[in-house]
């Protein structure tokens, strides 16, 4: 059986924000999870505290305003004019923060507390937390693969623990990992119906999960019995799915869940809102793929060399689509015109924090309301970058340790181009 996530974690410096070491081990094998390593012991009441839990609200709502979540602080920022204009701070002390995700309707955003092991509901009208629930220990990535539910995963359970979103309860426990433990993810697209998939660093196949049944009804066995899944994606105009598979990336035909290829790298995958091209981060280099061809064509590579990251797209006015990455060794993002496989700008968004025993960094970063918006925890600064213009608002102070952002509107979850 692989290393849980908390034994790695109680290997590391205790000053090191587990966010930002991201080697996990998986059977006898490495696999970098950048960005995914998180979850403290489990804890916590049920249900919300009778007191309020967020702070006096101006009841101004918060369409295309970012909320941007550091340990003391949920800062909430207008990127237009730079600044914070609004904070949710009660009850928050020293906080580490797994993936928020936004309703489709936008009237809710859901953060994963690390620890006590929760899921915060904050309800973008009014700005307060109004909620707070229970889920399996270690949680880290979330999931919205319909209007009324979300899906945490438990990464000590290897579970998906299912949020009605209108009653905000846990009304299932999915059990997605084949060894009832491991980091995971889960796939999703309407093509997919009442299916879905989920990966797991200790499982050498792509897991299919009934989202009806809540259940996981088989999977897809891969070559490599030393090494689990991890990053995803899913291009419609082929039907194929991508799953991180060690140093591999293995390809998955949807309509018979039968592997088609494997690709010689692997690493994050992010698909551009036109659903045409497929960017892997592979290493300090960027491969970029035609997700319209069965083949997964390669169209070309650019090197960042600095640690790329966080890839958002932009399609400018005049049709060119960029790419945006922030870099995890330097305090600068590229932007790189994907027509033409060259970088043509750079841009300072500040620093992360970047301990060096630490083999692999990450730092988040979204794409909403035309800007890239990007935190630097060692700063404490949330950037703000003009996609249209390839150039900065504004470093926008809100706390040390500032690591997570998400954009109330349109913005894109980066693995399949859109809202889910």
């Amino acid at each position: 059986m692989g290393y849980t996530i908390a034994a790695i974690r109680s290997r590391m410096d205790g000053s090191l924000d587990r966010r930002r070491f991201v080697q996990v081990v998986a059977g006898s094998s490495a696999i970098a999870l950048a960005g995914c390593v998180g979850g403290d012991d489990d804890g916590g009441d049920d249900g919300t505290d009778d007191e309020s839990n967020g702070d006096e609200s101006n009841g101004e709502g918060s369409e295309e305003l970012i909320y941007a979540f550091a340990p003391n602080t949920i800062a909430i920022i207008d990127p237009e004019e730079g600044e914070v204009v609004d904070e949710i701070t009660d009850g928050l002390d020293d906080e580490g923060w797994g993936d928020p995700r936004i309703t489709a309707d936008y009237s809710e955003i859901y953060v994963i507390r690390e620890s006590p092991s929760q899921v915060l509901v904050i309800d973008t009208e009014t700005r307060e937390i109004v909620d707070e629930i229970d889920v399996g220990p270690d949680p880290t990535h979330m999931y919205h693969p319909n209007d009324d539910e979300m899906w945490a995963h438990s990464d000590d359970e290897g579970t998906f623990y299912v949020i009605d979103t209108d009653s905000h309860d846990v009304t299932e426990i999915v059990q997605s990992g084949l060894e009832n433990e491991g980091h995971g993810k889960l796939l999703y697209h309407e093509d997919f119906g009442e299916m879905g998939y989920a990966t797991n660093v200790n499982d050498p196949a792509a897991l299919i999960i009934d989202l009806e049944a809540y259940e996981r009804t088989d999977y897809v066995e891969l070559e490599n019995e030393d090494e689990g899944t991890h990053y995803k994606a899913y291009a419609p105009e082929t039907g194929l799915a991508y799953f991180e598979h060690g140093d591999a990336t293995a390809v998955v035909d949807t309509e018979d869940d039968e592997v088609v290829e494997y690709l010689d790298f692997a690493g994050g995958m992010y698909l551009s809102p036109d659903e045409q091209v497929l960017g892997v981060l592979d290493g300090n280099s960027i491969r970029f793929l035609d997700a319209t061809s069965d083949e997964s064509d390669e169209l070309g590579v650019v090197d960042v060399d600095e640690g790329p990251d966080a890839l958002r797209y932009h399609e400018a006015e005049d049709g060119t689509l960029y790419a945006f990455t922030a870099h995890t060794q330097t305090d600068q993002a590229s932007i790189i015109d994907v027509d033409a496989l060259e970088i043509v700008e750079t841009v300072d968004v500040g620093y992360i924090e970047r301990p060096e025993d630490a083999p692999f960094l990450h730092r988040s970063g979204v794409a909403g309301g035309g800007y890239f918006i990007t935190p630097a925890d060692e700063d404490g600064t949330v950037a703000i970058v003009d996609m249209e213009a390839q150039e900065l608002v504004e470093h926008v102070e809100v706390e040390e340790g500032v690591d997570t952002v998400q954009f109330v509107g349109d913005s894109g979850g980066g693995y399949t181009g859109n809202l889910r």
